[in-house]
């Protein structure tokens, strides 16, 4: 069984969730007011609203500026703002007047909630009851700007918490009221149609359904209230059962196991698969006639339709249609249901999987969809970009890579060219880079990714997975630059963005700080296997060993797994080597304590200053300890292989270790004052918080005083540093041969059968089997990296298996595909099987050192491993299955 985080059971209380309740404005700043009116400004100072709420959802809105204007001590008799509504053939359109008799607000129901949000923020940015007489005019260019809770459960393993089945608000007040003052205007909830409601199909489902159902209901007229609509999210039709399908065995098409199951995707083709779907969408909004939209990944992430499975085989005798058109039937079979209910809800058709389509199968699905359904796609999915003079490809989810990526452009483009309705999904707050923390200050990318957005005719935006949607200066900027038509001015917009927490007079510093963030932030090595398992989310937490133990690396968006792995290369695999991500993680490192620096030299610090640089500082902390893990391991590496003097990098590495109780240390006051540092949304939990940073001090602490010395004395009596480098650890042991003739015929399993030797740097692996056997070869040349795994057919072909997979985890793209086949090339015939010669100083052998490979034949492997438990693009990645080849 996978080794358990012992904290995933010891999280400490979710503080964040008072201060969600905790009213917007609190106290005004210290120096706010303190401030001469200047030349051709206007003293608004007792200000009110002379108008009657004219619309009873503005009602918060009406609150929300009169608290504004008695917390900032604005509030009287003499200045009246006026509000007239009136319907407008843009959505959410406002003009405000500013003139000496009072301000004018005119606009639909929306557009008068912004325009007063717009109002708060102008005077937060004036410093004082001074506005400068002005006609501003505006409406939404992004029409959609969905986020999601921040706290409410996934609904998925390990917990299983579903926010429709409790009695928790996961939506307070006040924190409704954020939301709408960052200008988020739609809230996704993750259920499933077999939880809500009952189907004419399938006998079993809504069980508990009207429970759920009525908690959806007060949600969607909780968040109105706000001007933020509720989306259902769901991965559907999702695949069913044998016993699901019933009477209907038509509805089934191409079958899969799941978890020991035959499941079968949805046919849309028939007229039962059709009805089946339409029905579902139909039921769920009559059941929920508020809901805003439906959100479906109609291709990845599950099987839903047979258009989702496009390995499998149809039952049918094949389908009569592309599967471009068999996505597009699905995609219109769901939105007719819901349609058919109500014109005005959105259906929006993510498809997320499309990382695996050729471009024209994507446009043709494109042709083929419907005109009223809003196509999403992945804003940075597939995108690549240069770093260290080496093109980089960027998978999932980015809030460091700009975009568009070209998949995103692809889709874009044919959606475009046939007048559909183009939707992106983003990262707004944070993404899987570093997602233990609220936000990342880096709003000069979102502008220039919503430039990307507005290019393309962008009009809508979900912005979060489970992660990136705290209320912060980034989902602020998001709102704000939903109303952007132009892009043009990015200083500008940055710095009337700082002013709302800053004021114009320190503002420009933010601004300085932010660029140098910007700056950090863009080098964060581009590689997913380093989002989704290196050290940035936790690194302060992440326990360092000098001895080597082989633990594999934890899952960076789960608190499941302990953070203690050692296999440093699994968080790189081919995509960077450890020196290229430690060079970019130095350049992070520095650029961001610039910005540190500067946001901390202002001297009035008024609460939301001092939030933003508490932040700031603990990104420092994480960037800088992660720095110094990618180092250690470096260093490690090198004194395993002698690449160096042993002491001096002893002495660097017991440095780092002292560097990192110091890192600890350091974060524990910012976490006992910041209640939302450590906490990973989708984790469900605290990735760190400090009696998980103390616990990390006491072992780092026990290593300098127990490792260290072993080590430093096994040098000084000439033995090596590290034996385990040698071939000592644990595991079976094959002994390479200088000959091949002489080397010993080692077995797989019953049938099968291996022998390899070893001269200078070229290695001859022999394989054979007493019948026709393929056979896969997953390396380790250098110790806790492994390498992309080879097969070799039962004709003696040399290939990739899982391609596509291998390509985005281990970054072997185009030619590198090519390039890594190529060095497997010189493979021949022997007496029932294969002879190849490799020379392993194409990956970076210079002599003859242990290495480790796993070796399957026909799906048996050599050595034999009771916990074959894998993770997400570490497939072919099973510890104690590699057995070590020694020369």
């Amino acid at each position: 069984m996978p080794r358990k985080d012992p904290f995933f059971d010891k999280q400490p209380p979710l503080s964040f969730m008072e201060e969600l309740k905790t009213p917007l404005y609190v106290t005004k700043p210290d120096n706010y007011g303190k401030r001469k009116v200047e030349e051709g400004e206007i003293d608004v100072s007792g200000m009110y609203i002379d108008t009657k709420c004219p619309d009873m959802l503005l009602e918060t809105s009406w609150a929300s500026l009169n608290r504004f204007l008695r917390v900032y001590e604005l509030s009287g008799d003499r200045f009246p703002v006026n509000v007239k509504l009136r319907e407008t053939k843009r959505r959410e359109w406002w003009r405000l007047e500013i003139t000496e008799r009072g301000i004018d607000v005119t606009g639909d129901v929306e557009g008068i909630r912004r325009a007063l949000v717009w109002l708060e923020d102008e005077l937060r940015r004036a410093e004082g009851p001074y506005l400068l007489p002005r006609r501003l005019e505006r409406h939404a260019v992004i029409r959609s700007r969905i986020t999601r809770c921040f706290f409410s459960p996934i609904n998925r393993p390990p917990k299983y918490g579903d926010e429709l089945s409790d009695d928790i608000d996961y939506y307070p007040e006040e924190y409704l009221n954020r939301l709408m003052h960052d200008g988020s205007n739609g809230v996704w909830i993750y259920t499933r149609f077999s939880d809500l409601i009952e189907s004419s199909f399938v006998p079993t489902w809504g069980k508990g359904g009207e429970a759920r159902l009525s908690k959806l209901n007060r949600v969607i007229d909780k968040c109105a209230r706000y001007g933020i609509g509720v989306y259902v999210f769901a991965i559907e039709p999702f695949s069913l059962t044998k016993e699901e399908l019933g009477q209907f065995p038509q509805l089934g098409g191409k079958t899969f196991p799941d978890g020991g199951v035959l499941r079968h995707c949805v046919c849309v083709e028939c007229k039962e698969g059709k009805d089946f779907v339409f029905e579902s969408g139909k039921r769920l909004l009559e059941a929920a006639p508020g809901l805003r939209g439906f959100i479906s990944i109609t291709q990845g992430e599950r099987n839903t339709s047979c258009a989702s499975y496009r390995t499998g085989v149809c039952p049918k005798g094949g389908c009569p249609v592309s599967d471009a058109k068999l996505l597009a039937d699905d995609v219109e079979a769901l939105r007719s249901g819901f349609r058919s209910v109500n014109p005005e809800c959105e259906v929006i058709s993510w498809t997320y999987g499309h990382r695996v389509w050729n471009f024209e199968d994507i446009r043709e699905y494109v042709e083929h969809a419907p005109l009223d359904v809003m196509l999403m796609q992945n804003f940075d999915d597939m995108g690549y970009e240069e770093q260290l003079g080496v093109m980089r490809q960027c998978v999932d989810y980015w809030l460091s890579y700009v975009g568009p990526s070209e998949l995103f452009e692809i889709t874009a483009e044919k959606v475009k060219a046939c007048g559909k309705h183009m939707f992106a999904k983003m990262q707004v707050c944070c993404s899987h880079e570093i997602a233990s923390v609220p936000y990342v200050p880096v709003p000069g990318i979102l502008y220039k990714k919503y430039a990307g957005a507005r290019k393309y005719g962008v009009e809508g935006i979900l912005q979060c997975w489970y992660f990136g949607n705290y209320p912060s200066i980034m989902s602020k900027a998001a709102g704000e630059l939903a109303f952007h038509e132009s892009f043009s001015d990015e200083d500008t917009f940055l710095h009337e963005l700082a002013a709302i927490w800053w004021g114009r007079s320190h503002a420009p510093v933010a601004v300085q700080a932010w660029k140098c963030f910007e700056a950090a932030y863009r080098m964060y090595p581009m590689n997913v296997m380093f989002s989704y398992y290196g050290p940035m989310h936790d690194s302060v937490v992440w326990k360092l060993w000098l001895e080597p133990k082989n633990y594999k690396l934890p899952r960076t968006w789960q608190t499941l797994d302990p953070i203690d792995g050692d296999r440093f290369g699994e968080c790189l695999l081919q995509g960077h080597t450890p020196l290229e991500a430690y060079e970019l993680t130095c350049g992070m490192c520095e650029n961001w304590e610039k910005g540190v620096r500067l946001l901390s030299s202002v001297p009035d610090s008024n609460a939301d200053i001092c939030e933003q640089i508490s932040i700031a500082k603990a990104i420092g902390l994480l960037f800088g300890s992660g720095k110094n893990i990618i180092e250690f391991y470096l260093l490690r590496d090198k004194l395993g292989y002698g690449e160096g003097d042993p002491m001096e990098l002893l002495d660097r590495m017991e440095a780092l270790v002292r560097a990192e109780i110091a890192n600890s240390l350091a974060m524990i006051p910012l976490c006992q004052k910041d209640g939302r540092l450590g906490y990973h949304s989708e984790g469900e939990g605290y990735k760190f918080f400090p009696e998980k940073l103390s616990d990390r001090i006491d072992h780092l602490e026990k290593l300098l005083a127990t490792e260290f010395p072993r080590v430093r004395d096994r040098v000084l009596v000439g033995e090596a540093p590290l034996p385990y480098y040698l071939g000592e650890g644990e595991g079976k042991k094959y002994f390479l041969s200088p000959s091949i003739d002489e080397a010993e015929w080692e077995a797989i399993g019953i049938s099968s059968y291996f022998r390899a030797s070893i001269t200078g740097t070229l290695l001859t692996l022999e394989l054979r089997s007493d019948r026709p056997t393929p056979y896969l070869l997953c390396p380790e040349y250098r110790l806790f990296t492994p390498n992309a795994g080879i097969a070799i057919d039962t004709g003696g072909r040399v290939s990739i298996p899982q391609e596509i997979s291998i390509k985005m985890y281990y970054s072997l793209f185009g030619e590198r595909i090519t390039e890594e086949l190529a060095k497997y090339s010189d493979i021949t015939a022997i007496k029932d099987g294969w002879r190849l010669e490799i020379d392993l100083s194409k990956f970076g052998m210079t002599k003859p050192v242990p290495f480790k490979m796993r070796i399957l034949a026909g799906g048996v492997s050599w050595i034999t491993s009771e916990d074959k438990f894998t993770t997400l693009g570490l497939h072919q990645v099973i510890p104690d299955e590699y057995g070590w080849m020694i020369p």
